[in-house]
Order: C-alpha cells, then structure tokens, then sequence
C-alpha cells in the first residue's frame, strides 16, 4: 500500500463571503499522478495554495505524514520544504538577480551551509540544462527558461510533493514536450505531481487520479475513466471529453483491460496485436 503523505480534513478557506474551497477532504498518497480539474474559479488554484500553506485553512486541518499544520513558523518551514509549488507564472516566484541565486535562495532560507547549496544547486541546473545560465537574471529569460528556473527552485529543496498549477500555460510546443518529459523523470524518481490544467488531453494521457473541482467543491475524486464516463461530472464541471477519449467511446475501441486506450501508440499496439 502506498504511503499517506498529505491529507486535509474538511479544508475550508474563504476570500471575505466567497468561497475558495469548501469543505475538501482529500488524501495524497507517494508517488501518485493527479491531475486537478475544473472551471475557472472552481477553487483548483485555492487547493494548490491551503495544501502548501500559503493560505492558512479557516476551517478543518491539515496534515503532513499524520503531523496537524499549526501555521506557526516552524510547521510551514517543515510543510514547505516538503511540498513545492510551481505558479502558472513564473514572475509571480522570481525574486533573485541572477538564476543561481534564485535556485539558491531556498536552501540558504532553511539555514543550509553554503557549501552544501552550491553542490546542490550545481546539481540540479545540470540535470535540467541550465548551467549555461547560472549567473543571467531570470527576468531577462524567455518563457519556457523562466519555468525551468521556477521548477529547478523546487527541486532544489527535493520535495516529496510538487504542485504544478497550469504549468504549460503559454509554453509552445517544444517547450510542452520538454515539461512532460520532465515530470516523467520526477515521477520515475518517486516524486508525488499534482497538477492543475485545463488539458483534458494530458489530463487523460497522463494522470492516474482525477480531482474535479466546481464552485470550491470536490466533487469528484476518481479514475479518469470515472470523471470522462459521468455524465453529471462534466456538465456541473463543464468539461469537454478529451479527443482520444471521445473517439474511442465512439467506435467502442477497448484494451484488452477493457478501457479505451489513453495514448495514440498504446491503440496503435492495440489494433496491431489484434
């Protein structure tokens, strides 16, 4: 079984008398693929900041490996550290003047040597191909460099969890592909990935678990295959089916599982073996 690492308890918060989220339970396991769903405003953006505790929860609890969330200094350093959160803009996390300042920037803010976080920082601008950038500032980058500086911010600390909320939002294409392959590798290294998208096509290509969010409520914690196949979901939601989806449901194409298919070369291989 997987191990529990996040739970909220009747998570509420509230912007004055409008609700942000309302009431959300929700258990975040190691490991997982989740993909957060749902209209604008439905509260998706909320979700992402009570589960890092940048908005503190008016109601119910939160908790991190069975520990309650305080709210007191301590209590976030220990939940920040653990669960990163990449923004859909990037500028909205640059603060630094040059790339490997703002990678460093985390660890010399829990106290870590500098000796330790130049190692650590060398490590990850490696892995993800921006040494070559180190000492240019941020600001000055293209879009697509600015979301590897704020991904590398968060891998820097090597969190258990990393939040993704709209990561793709204006990357082009090749800039797309290098996104998924990068949480391919996060995911084969163990890494938890939430992400929040209006990509039904990714969303079904990629998640194992499905969060729908409509007016600050869950309203659905599921399958993708569960979501797509509800009726009710979508329209309260107002979802589209995604593409492959749709088509296979159309021509009632299943794997030998009995699902659709969720990628273009898994129903190649499919009607190859047939």
């Amino acid at each position: 079984m997987k191990e529990l690492i996040l739970e909220m308890k009747d998570g509420a918060f509230s912007y004055g008398e409008q609700c942000g989220i309302c009431h959300v339970n929700g258990k975040i396991f190691q490991g997982e693929k989740i993909a957060v769903i749902g209209n604008n405003g439905a509260g998706k953006s909320t979700f992402f900041l009570t589960l890092n505790g940048v908005y503190p929860l008016k109601e119910g609890e939160l908790y991190y490996r069975g520990k309650r969330i305080d709210y007191k200094r301590k209590s976030l350093l220990e939940l920040r550290k653990h669960i990163g959160i990449v923004f859909q803009d990037p500028e909205n996390q640059i603060i630094a003047s040059t790339v490997e300042g703002e990678i460093s920037f985390g660890l010399f803010n829990i106290g870590m040597k500098q000796e330790e976080v130049q190692k650590k920082v060398k490590g990850v601008m490696e892995e993800i191909h921006l040494t070559e950038l180190a000492e240019r500032p941020p600001h000055f980058l293209s879009g697509g460099q600015k979301k590897q500086v704020t991904i590398a911010d968060i891998l820097v600390m090597e969190p258990e969890i990393i939040l993704f909320d709209e990561p793709a939002a204006s990357l082009d294409c090749k800039n797309t592909a290098g996104l998924k392959r990068q949480l391919e590798q996060l995911h084969q290294k163990g890494v938890t990935l939430i992400v929040s998208t209006h990509d039904m096509n990714f969303v079904w290509e990629w998640a194992d678990r499905v969060m729908v969010f409509s007016e600050g409520e869950m309203i659905a914690d599921t399958t993708p295959e569960q979501v797509f196949g509800n009726k009710e979901i979508m329209e309260r939601s107002s979802l589209q089916k995604p593409i492959l989806y749709e088509i296979a449901e159309y021509m009632g194409e299943r794997t030998i599982e009995g699902r659709y298919p969720r990628t273009v070369n898994e129903w190649k291989e499919m009607k190859k073996n047939r």
